[in-house]
């Protein structure tokens, strides 16, 4: 059970709750809709890099699954890992997220961002040598969204565990990534 309540959705502020309609139904959606006027631009922030991103798919869930290991955060890696396999992630590759590193599963792009991910959980600013590491590989702006990325989910387990959110009783399907993009562009959550 959550440590606070889900909000009800009449209760929510009519964008919120026309965005909670167009989303997948998960739990973090649910909880996140009653965070006032954070929820709608957090949505769009995460879609931002989830289907316009600059860093390829593959890479981007490697680091929020490391993330969610590193947090031993169980609702962030049941949730990404769903998202890996339906973006073919093999499962050894999903497996050498909660390894040491370097792992030989990835390649020298991928080590350099899931170390500067290690990094960056463990110390709030990263090592010069490891963000030159990676952007030798993904370059200036891959870096910049990289960070991003790990700040982001670092927040999200935190508060995916401090507010104990479930796992669903009932999983969706695909990855959920088309309905967080439709569901921003959708005339059910613009404001009016």
């Amino acid at each position: 059970m959550t440590l606070i309540p889900y909000p009800d959705p009449d209760n929510l502020p009519d964008a919120n709750r026309r965005l909670l309609a167009d989303l997948p139904p998960l739990n973090i959606f649910r909880m996140l809709a009653g965070s006032g006027p954070s929820f709608v631009p957090f949505i769009a922030l995460i879609n931002a890099y989830l289907n316009e991103g600059i860093l390829n798919a593959e890479l981007r869930e490697l680091v929020i699954l490391r993330i969610g290991y590193l947090c031993n955060s169980s609702y962030e890696l049941h949730q990404h890992m769903r998202v890996s396999r339906t973006l073919g992630i093999s499962e050894k590759r999903i497996a050498a997220t909660r390894t040491i590193l370097p792992s030989p599963e990835f390649n020298a792009a991928e080590n350099a961002a899931l170390a500067l991910a290690d990094d960056l959980t463990a110390h709030v600013k990263g090592r010069p040598e490891l963000v030159e590491a990676a952007r030798k590989h993904i370059g200036d702006d891959g870096t910049q969204e990289l960070i991003i990325i790990i700040g982001v989910y670092l927040l999200v387990c935190r508060f995916l565990e401090t507010l104990e959110i479930e796992i669903e009783n009932q999983e969706i399907t695909g990855s959920g990534l088309d309905e967080i993009r439709k569901s921003l562009t959708s005339t059910n959550s613009q404001p009016r």
